[in-house]
Order: structure tokens, then sequence, then C-alpha cells
């Protein structure tokens, strides 16, 4: 896409054919012919990458985002212990902060996530709201990540945060058009986001509360040539789009209910980053590298108060299905194959497609069990108050 802008292409033609433009011989990379997902600003993001092969390239934004996986971690460690934490204690954090398949898989492949998580991590420490909301701002504008902090900078009257934010996100988005054309940025609103949210929808990887209606009432088959079928509990296709708004809605507006009304901001922020994880349309399991701060935020309170039992086993529970792998879970989903023909795609019923929702049952869980944790703490500390 670099190489696109750098040439007057638009970097919104599907990417099998950017590759047979700029790759010589093209590699086989994908099997449709889709465009990227990314929004312009991300391109802008991308364009130093472009001077540079691609072996190059991809080496550079590894160590980018091991970079800024090793600077998420610094900054959790600096708020959890109140002051600077050393260098091995930081790198041996990574490490095992590494072993969680949102962070793995998220290096495998060269996602965005782990420098979304470092700029939203910078909003949760600024102190002034012009920092937050620049911080807040470049996120929404490289991924729309971030949106329920936006909204909650509203609720909470914090009118300077969000209009800097929203000013930020405006100002990336001209600057894109400067250095590729109105034409692209208006095809990619126009076109391109809409047909990926309507084409990963379908997608048994996608974990969004989006999909549950259609799990419900019209079943889930993706587009891939190996995509596996999730028969529907109802067969009710005409109910699928109400249902899912209305359990997204219901999500975001319970999690935001729940931040707005914790008397800690650093609980507020934990529910947040859950949120964020996987309200929007679309939701991976790189995505879950947001969960990074309500994990240590749990595990802190959790320590204060002794490690109580039911608590601290949840948490582990938690923490352990996140060394699960997403495309182990979909690789299980063969075991319950009711397509006995032989041929076609791995087919199951709803009740076994729903082992591909446990990321989205660990992030709901962890922002109950962030609020939940905190409110005992309260407890404990009433009576000696």
């Amino acid at each position: 896409m670099a190489r696109a802008v750098m040439e007057g292409v638009n970097p919104y033609l599907p990417l099998a054919r950017l590759a047979e433009i700029f790759f010589s011989p093209a590699p086989c990379i994908i099997g449709l012919g889709l465009p990227s997902p990314h929004p312009p600003p991300a391109v802008l993001l991308a364009l130093p990458f472009g001077l540079i092969n691609y072996p190059q390239a991809a080496l550079a934004w590894f160590l980018c985002e091991l970079a800024c996986i090793g600077a998420s971690v610094y900054i959790v460690l600096h708020w959890w212990r109140g002051g600077r934490p050393s260098l091995v204690r930081v790198a041996f954090t990574t490490l095992l902060v590494l072993a969680a398949a949102p962070f793995w898989e998220g290096l495998l492949y060269g996602q965005l996530s782990s420098l979304l998580l470092l700029l939203l991590l910078c909003a949760w420490r600024s102190q002034r709201q012009i920092w937050a909301g620049c911080f807040l701002g470049a996120s929404l504008s490289l991924k729309l990540m971030g949106a329920p902090i936006w909204l909650f900078f509203l609720i909470r009257k914090q009118w300077y945060a969000a209009g800097v934010a929203f000013g930020v996100f405006i100002v990336t988005h001209v600057a894109a058009a400067l250095a590729m054309g109105i034409g692209p940025i208006a095809h990619y609103y126009r076109s391109v986001a809409g047909s990926m949210a309507y084409t990963y929808r379908l997608v048994e990887w996608n974990f969004s509360p989006w999909t549950v209606g259609w799990r419900l009432f019209s079943g889930v088959g993706g587009p891939f040539e190996k995509s596996t079928v999730i028969l529907p509990l109802f067969q009710k296709p005409g109910a699928a789009l109400y249902v899912s708004a209305l359990l997204l809605v219901l999500a975001l507006g319970a999690g935001l209910l729940m931040a707005a009304k914790s008397k800690d901001r650093n609980v507020s922020w934990a529910v947040l980053f859950c949120l964020s994880a996987v309200v929007g349309p679309i939701a991976w399991i790189h995505y879950l590298v947001l969960l990074l701060l309500p994990f240590a935020l749990v595990l802190n309170n959790l320590k204060r108060r002794g490690y109580p039992l039911l608590q601290t086993a949840l948490w582990a529970m938690l923490a352990g299905a996140l060394l699960i792998p997403d495309y182990a879970l979909i690789n299980l989903l063969a075991r319950f194959n009711i397509n006995y023909s032989g041929t076609g795609p791995v087919t199951v019923t709803f009740w076994a497609g729903l082992l591909t929702l446990v990321p989205l049952a660990v992030t709901l869980t962890l922002m109950g069990l962030a609020a939940w944790s905190a409110k005992q703490e309260g407890r404990q500390a009433a009576p000696s108050e």
C-alpha cells in the first residue's frame, strides 16, 4: 500500500492486484480479491516502510511491534510498582506476555494491535486531557480502536479530551488526503469499509457480539476455501440483523454504565479496554492484547486482598484461556463435523460453534471480574475507614 501511494496507484485495490504490480514474481498471498481493511491514516504509518524492500520492511515492523509491547509492559509495571521498573523485570514480563496467543499471533500477522495497545495505555496514564485526547485520536485514526473510551469522555463531560481526539482523527485523514488524494479515501469509506464488515461478519474467527444474531438465526459460513459452516439455532434470517444490533448496543451500554459508575478511575479504564477489544463489527484474537491492563488491574487487586481463592482461580482460568490460539479452537470444530459426505466444508451445530466465542466470553468475564474485585476490595476497606 505504501508503494501504491508513492507511485500514484489506488492503495485500496485488491491486495492480490497490488502484489502483482509491486512484487516480482507476485506471491500467492490471498485467496479472495479483497482490499486492505485498514483506514487511510494507517497507510500514512506504512509510508516509511515503502522505502525499503518487503523482507526488510517486515523485519522493521516486527521490531517496532516488539518495542511497542515492551513499552506497554513498562507502563503497566510502572503503575504497578509506583516507580521505574528494572529492565530485567520488563524483559522477563514481556517474555511472559508473549506466551499469550493475542500477542504472538499479532506479531505473526504483522498487525497494528501492539501499537494500539501502547497508544491507549498512554491515554490512560496521561494526566492532562489534551494528551489523552491526542493518544486516543491516534488510535481511532488507525483502527477506530478505543471508540468506547471516546464515548466515556462524553459521558464524563471531558469535552476537551473528546474534542482533541476528534480533531486528531480529522487531521490524520486530511494528511492522508494530501498524500494519496481524496479519491481513495472516498472509495474506502464508500465501498471498502462496508464490504469488509459484511464479508468478515460471516467468518467463524470473528467473535464480535455483532455476529451473534447471525449465528443464532442465519448461521455462519465464511467466504474462504476452508471456512467452517456453523448452522443456526433457529432458521429466521430476518431477525439476525436486529438481534445482533441489540446485543451490541446492550454490551456497549452495560460496559459504559459499569465504567461510569465505578469510583476507581483505573477500573473504569480496564472495563473500557475490554469493551474496545470486542464491540466493533469485527473482533480478532490479536485485539485482545488490550486485556493486558484489565488482567494487571485485577491481579493487583487480588494481591492486595491476599489472593482470595474463587476470584484468583477465575483470573487464572481466564489467563489460561488466552494461551490457546484461535486456530486451535477452529481446528477442534472438526471433531464435531456433521457433514458425513466427505466433501465440502466442515459443518457443525450452533452449540459446537460456541467454541469460537471463547475469546468473547473471556473478555466479558474479565470485564465483570474487574468491577467485582474492585467492589470487594472497597467492602474490605470500608470498616477501617
